[in-house]
């Protein structure tokens, strides 16, 4: 994972310095914006009110009234009570103990929301803006207004992504997966182009592997869902649904800027490559990758901004406009769409 680092702040704090100001500290100064831009958002997001929210009446559940939610989990026996998210189920316990059920939901948002915006803003200082607007992307603000318990699994994945330790580390990616299941196939994913990576496959070698596992995820995971006894099993359709498919040609544009800017790229950026590819081959066959996808779309983006000239402004663009269009159609609907 040493690609994730290439971009560390104080190889890059010189769009942060004034005169007499050295490199540390322009990184220090630099840091604690970020620290205090990400404490912002993190806050700004738990004052939103506790219970307008899609899922909202779920995670006051789950505050509630984990250790009984675990307890009848324990009843379909040991794969029931690890293919249903038990880490979630003890962070609330946990937290539970000593706070109330709304002050368990905000405290969730907050930390996950924090924790997020400072992974992504410390990524490249010259890069500020289109960093702080990624940070108000759908796909990426709903798993803090939303999908809590995602939000909090990615905030996990993040904080293992940056550790040098490799066994701490794993263990904090592992235990993403025990917070939401879509990590057990972003990991699975994270794996594959290390292996692909180790392999030196030829671009389009990769391109149809990923391809490949996508189509098998999408076939197998309704099946395998409801094998180990799963929630998602019974809340998940494992079909197409009703997708537009405008985020699929969005996205598939996105994925041609990155093949067309070359197989040096593709190869650095495997990880992020493998998700898109995932997304667009099961898009029409299973609409619970689409929660796959968003687990990993914070990679996606951070890669688009390392695209070179026509491209980049084209990913730019396209992104912003995306964004865009994405509020735009949801203007009259409450909170933007993501109320009950």
């Amino acid at each position: 994972m040493s690609e994730s680092r290439t971009n560390t702040i104080p190889d890059q704090v010189v769009a942060w310095h004034t005169p007499g100001m050295d490199a540390h500290t322009a990184s220090c100064a630099y840091g604690a914006v970020v620290w205090l831009l990400a404490l912002m958002y993190g806050a700004a997001l738990a004052a939103l009110p506790v219970d307008v929210f899609l899922d909202r009446d779920n995670y006051l559940t789950y505050a509630s009234d984990s250790l009984g939610i675990l307890v009848r989990n324990f009843s379909g026996g040991p794969i029931s009570v690890l293919a249903n998210e038990p880490l979630f189920l003890l962070i609330n316990i946990g937290l539970s103990s000593f706070l109330s059920p709304e002050t368990v939901v905000r405290s969730l948002i907050f930390l996950s929301a924090t924790v997020v915006a400072r992974f992504v803003l410390r990524k490249d200082p010259r890069q500020f803006v289109w960093l702080l607007f990624f940070l108000l992307v759908p796909q990426v603000i709903k798993n803090h207004i939303v999908h809590l318990r995602q939000g909090v699994a990615i905030a996990v994945f993040l904080l293992g992504w940056n550790i040098r330790s490799v066994s701490l580390r794993w263990m904090l990616l592992l235990m993403a997966a025990f917070i939401h299941a879509s990590f057990v196939f972003v990991i699975g994913l994270l794996m594959m182009t290390k292996i692909v990576q180790r392999m030196r496959f030829a671009a389009d070698i990769q391109m149809l592997a990923f391809v490949s596992a996508g189509i098998v995820v999408g076939l197998g995971m309704g099946w395998l869902a409801q094998m180990v006894g799963a929630r998602q099993g019974e809340s998940y359709a494992f079909d197409g649904g009703a997708a537009s498919g405008l985020g699929f040609v969005f996205w598939l544009f996105v994925l041609a800027l990155f093949v067309l800017q070359g197989k040096t790229f593709m190869q650095r950026n495997a990880f992020p490559v493998s998700a898109l590819v995932l997304y667009l081959a099961t898009y029409f066959l299973v609409e619970v990758t689409a929660r796959i996808f968003e687990s990993s779309v914070i990679f996606v983006l951070l890669a688009g901004l390392l695209l070179t000239s026509w491209r980049r402004a084209a990913f730019l663009t396209a992104i912003l406009f995306y964004v865009c269009l994405s509020y735009l159609l949801r203007l009259n609907q409450p909170w933007l769409g993501f109320a009950t």
